[in-house]
């Protein structure tokens, strides 16, 4: 992780605080302790946006203030589980039309377990050749991690 990157969480940390702080002022409350994460891999889920161009494709963000769109093959503030599965779950689903079509956003849940719950939301009716595929994937993914479930 960059210095520009942890300085980034120690700043999204300040303005929480001082976000919270401020509303909890009318309240009379006691000062905040405040116990900061690692700077890397302390969020424990992550949702991502699904960019296809031919048969390649790939998580996306947008920037908040541009709305531009930016490709992401990695995301620091997210687990190890998390960034893993990012990597391995793409790898899988590019070749196979019946989990790559009409993908359009994939939302990652880890717990401190290491076990993974993976959403993978469409623009269409999922079949019976989705669900195979579905489950072939979780036992390819389940080589890797303690437990995972698609849904």
């Amino acid at each position: 992780m960059t210095a520009t990157e942890q300085q980034r969480y120690q700043a999204q940390l300040d303005e929480k605080v001082e976000r919270l702080t401020a509303l909890l002022s009318p309240f009379d409350a006691p000062d905040l302790s405040v116990f900061p994460s690692q700077p890397t891999h302390y969020r424990m889920r992550a949702e991502f946006r699904v960019w296809h161009e031919g048969d390649d494709l790939f998580h996306i963000m947008f920037n908040q203030e541009t709305k531009e769109k930016y490709r992401v093959d990695s995301f620091p503030p997210a687990c190890k589980a998390i960034n893993d599965a990012m990597t391995l779950l793409l790898k899988e689903v590019r070749p196979n039309e019946a989990l790559r079509k009409k993908l359009f956003q994939i939302d990652y849940l880890s717990a401190l377990s290491g076990e993974l719950v993976i959403s993978l939301l469409y623009h269409r009716q999922l079949d019976e050749k989705w669900q195979e595929a579905a489950i072939e994937l979780k036992a390819k993914l389940e080589a890797h991690f303690t437990k995972v479930n698609i849904i």
